[in-house]
């Protein structure tokens, strides 16, 4: 009898031993909460009685073998500023087995701080595992939005290429509420985040600048001009506990230009300057002249918020004369250059800074020395291959003329041949038209 029981107690030990070595052997880690949902209602009024009806699940990371958790869950309170005990709860075999819990009543909108002590196999505290965690419960709003619209032109489409663009879209719908604000001592507990969204991107709104805030059925949002590009979007509204609104033909967003392509024609006055080679300066006494015009076509088809891109044809021409004692000297300078063209707007696309280069060739046309009695030179008549870049600055400035600008450019060409070579800076004013 006795040896019977002796037994079943040296069993029970060794058991007891097993399982304790076990749980120490593993890695003791702290619990972390795994997951806290929140209630969800598309009403206001309907709060409470779906709250009623959730069984709100804690759970949290097991920390190896243990006999139970204990659970203390506070509530932060904005009128006393500090922590207040609003839950507490052991956990039975199964709750510790599955590291889960369910909150009944359910915890009410608000921001709160969880400790989780655990008591191993032996029913002793492990302080260096006891962990805290802070955590918001939220209220779920579903927005809907219904209708957008840009105040400008009364639809649903913002044209880049108006330059009274403002950014300012006007949004209908239902649950949007303003944006979260961070500096609120319980954070994001009722806001929305608002976006416009593609299949490449989504772009966020810079503020708010008119709010419904009794009915949350309308806000206005301010967008950055410089952010929006070419493309279809829905506009999102996006509650802070996930829950969004659905992309439908309502949200649908469009941001293009008016015309797919631009068409500009410019003319005006260009002043060559030779920089370098003494031909000129040798022959002509001279390397500035006066007598020249120039004129360009560009068209730039691919047309973004971060610039546009195309292509050009640029020409101009140059009448030379000079006097020497002994002879005369005259002819034609004649340029044409095929241009790569990216233009970078500025100042809500009132202005445009232009960068370009392209190749194409110099004509040295009909130049003669002319000496006394008649006696002329056998003419020069020389086409060279040449290189030029430059820069340009377009100004829309005249009020309702949008199409008419004025430019400021400036040159570099390179003309090499086998006599010279031949450098020459091109600054230039003109007008301009764009169809």
């Amino acid at each position: 009898m006795d040896s019977n029981i002796n037994r079943k107690v040296l069993c029970a030990s060794l058991i007891m031993l097993s399982l304790c070595a076990s749980g120490w052997a593993k890695k003791k880690k702290q619990p972390q909460i795994i997951d806290i949902p929140v209630p969800t209602t598309d009403n206001a009024q309907d709060a409470t009685a779906e709250a009623n009806q959730i069984r709100q699940p804690f759970s949290w990371d097991s920390a190896g073998d243990v006999l139970k958790y204990e659970i203390t869950i506070e509530q932060f309170s904005i009128i006393h500023n500090n922590w207040i005990k609003y839950y507490e709860h052991e956990t039975n075999d199964e709750e510790t087995q599955n590291c889960i819990i369910y909150i009944e009543p359910t915890l009410p909108v608000g921001k709160y701080r969880s400790t989780i002590k655990v008591y191993n196999i032996l029913g002793i505290l492990e302080s260096s595992l006891t962990s805290q965690d802070e955590f918001l419960v939220r209220q779920a709003y579903k927005p809907e939005v219904r209708n957008v619209t840009y105040p400008l032109y009364m639809r649903s489409t913002i044209y880049l290429d108006d330059l009274d663009n403002n950014g300012v879209v006007e949004v209908e719908g239902r649950n949007l509420f303003k944006l979260p604000e961070t500096s609120h001592p319980i954070p994001d507990i009722q806001a929305t985040e608002y976006y416009l969204e593609s299949n490449k991107r989504k772009i966020k709104p810079e503020s708010i600048i008119q709010h419904d805030d009794h009915n949350n059925r309308k806000v206005v949002l301010q967008f950055n001009m410089k952010e929006l590009d070419v493309g279809k979007y829905h506009l999102v509204a996006k509650d802070v506990s996930g829950l969004h609104s659905e992309n439908t033909g309502s949200s649908e967003f469009s941001i293009k230009f008016k015309k797919w392509a631009d068409f500009d024609v410019e003319g005006g006055y260009v002043l060559p300057v030779v920089l370098h080679d003494s031909t000129f300066q040798d022959f002509l006494g001279q390397n500035i002249f006066p007598l020249s015009a120039q004129a360009r076509m560009s068209f730039l088809p691919f047309k973004h918020n971060w610039g546009y891109i195309g292509m050009g044809l640029r020409a101009n021409v140059t009448k030379i004369e000079s006097k020497q004692d002994t002879f005369t000297i005259d002819g034609n300078l004649g340029m044409a250059h095929l241009l790569a063209i990216y233009q970078i707007p500025m100042f809500k696309r009132h202005a445009f800074l232009e960068i370009h280069a392209g190749a194409g060739l110099t004509y040295f046309n009909n130049f003669k020395f002319h000496f006394s009695n008649n006696i002329d030179s056998v003419p020069l008549n020389t086409i060279s291959l040449s290189y030029v870049a430059g820069a340009a600055l377009q100004l829309y400035v005249i009020p309702g003329i949008k199409r008419f600008y004025f430019e400021l450019s400036g040159d570099y060409s390179l003309t090499t041949n086998k006599d010279m070579t031949f450098g020459v800076v091109l600054p230039a004013i003109g007008a301009g038209w764009q169809f």
